[in-house]
């Protein structure tokens, strides 16, 4: 049986039509990654009625945690950062939603207690830092000025090129699944991981030393990309596939004990 996969939804403002009411979606990439590597993708919906969010999340074999706006400081417990000099070039990363931030908490949550898969795509691997206690930079350029520039792909406005090259830890379930220590891919974030949640350990950087990727050991499939792979999967660097498959049969494998 097809695994169920859960894609977190982006709040999504209609800029030209400002009455319209908040959609709630998320880019394509996502649906088309799952769907390629074997899932059956569906997108959960912002709500404020937690029965119904659980009941949507017990539908599910594995979660996708999607990139989108930045995280509420407050959802780590700090305040609004006096280092944060410059607005994102990306629209989206100009607002927070603290309402995004409490449901995603609990997805995660729920998701490690029952030992679900998840991966954490871009703000989704921030969420699963900051969820299990960690923070973050809250702008690259305020706080890490010998940094690289983490918005390239945003400058050159296409998720396709391949900004710079990641650095796997050797012992890592990512060097694992995906068979390489090194690996092309895309940058589009102005945030980074500061300090490390519990238990989880950094397995990927970028070459000015920036956290990249990371995961949760003893788990089925916890694991965190700051790139967006998704969008380069299909035919930029289909290296990334991997982890999508690997993703995905984790999830096949929850299906299978379930029945």
């Amino acid at each position: 049986m097809q695994p169920l996969i859960a894609i977190t939804a982006s709040e999504v403002i209609n800029n030209g039509e400002t009455w319209l009411p908040i959609v709630y979606g998320q880019y394509r990439t996502y649906i088309d990654a799952v769907t390629r590597a074997g899932g059956a993708p569906f997108i959960i919906p912002l709500t404020d009625d937690e029965t119904a969010l659980r009941r949507l999340y017990d539908a599910c074999d594995g979660l996708v945690m999607s990139g989108g706006n930045d995280l509420d400081s407050a959802t780590y417990n700090m305040p609004p950062s006096p280092k944060k000099l410059k607005a994102s070039k990306h629209p989206l990363l100009s607002r927070i939603s603290p309402r995004r931030d409490r449901q995603e908490v609990r997805l995660i949550r729920w998701a490690l207690d029952d030992n679900k898969p998840v991966l954490g795509i871009c703000r989704g691997m921030q969420m699963l830092n900051v969820a299990l206690g960690g923070n973050l930079h809250q702008d690259i350029t305020g706080y890490l000025p010998s940094a690289h520039n983490h918005e390239a792909n945003i400058d050159k406005k296409t998720f396709h090129h391949l900004a710079h090259k990641l650095k796997i830890a050797e012992d890592s379930q990512l060097a694992s699944i995906l068979g390489v220590d090194t690996i092309a891919t895309n940058t589009l974030h102005h945030q980074a991981i500061d300090r490390l949640g519990d238990g989880l350990v950094a397995t990927a950087y970028a070459e000015d030393g920036l956290i990249e990727a990371i995961e949760l050991p003893g788990k089925r499939f916890a694991v965190g990309i700051q790139s967006h792979p998704e969008a380069l999967e299909a035919e930029i660097e289909t290296l990334w596939q991997k982890l999508f498959s690997a993703f995905v049969d984790s999830a096949a494998e929850v299906v299978r004990l379930r029945t």
